[in-house]
C-alpha cells in the first residue's frame, strides 16, 4: 500500500474565511497522528474562480482544502502514507465547517 486518500466534497450553508482554513489545517494533522512539516499555506483565488485554497505538508503527505464562493462548495483531501481514522477527521470537519451536504470517499492507493 502506498497510502490512503480521504476525499470530501461538499456544500456549505455559508462560505468560510481563510482563517477557518488556516485553523483546520493547523489542527487536523495532530488528529491523524501526523506532524506538520510545512505550512499551512492559504491563498486567495483569482477573480475568475473566487474562493481560497489551503494546504499543509505533513510528515506522511498532505492535507488540502479548496473553497469556491460560488455555490459555497468545498473540496478537501487528506492523503497519507500512514493509515488514520477517517471518522475522527469527518467529525472534526463537521464541527468546524457548516456543511449542508457532504460526500466522502476513502481510497487505498497501492502499487500495481
Amino acid at each position: 500500500m502506498i497510502g490512503v486518500h480521504l476525499l470530501i466534497d461538499g456544500v456549505l450553508h455559508q462560505s468560510v474565511d481563510e482563517e477557518v482554513g488556516r485553523r483546520i489545517l493547523s489542527e487536523l494533522p495532530a488528529l491523524t497522528g501526523m506532524k506538520v512539516l510545512a505550512g499551512p499555506y492559504v491563498v486567495e483565488g483569482v477573480p475568475e474562480n473566487p474562493g481560497w485554497t489551503g494546504f499543509v505538508i505533513i510528515d506522511k503527505s498532505h492535507i488540502s482544502i479548496h473553497t469556491f464562493y460560488e455555490g459555497n462548495k468545498v473540496s478537501i483531501d487528506v492523503f497519507s502514507c500512514k493509515t488514520f481514522d477517517e471518522e475522527v477527521v469527518l467529525r472534526y470537519l463537521e464541527k468546524h465547517l457548516p456543511f449542508k451536504k457532504m460526500k466522502t470517499r476513502m481510497l487505498e492507493r497501492a502499487e500495481e
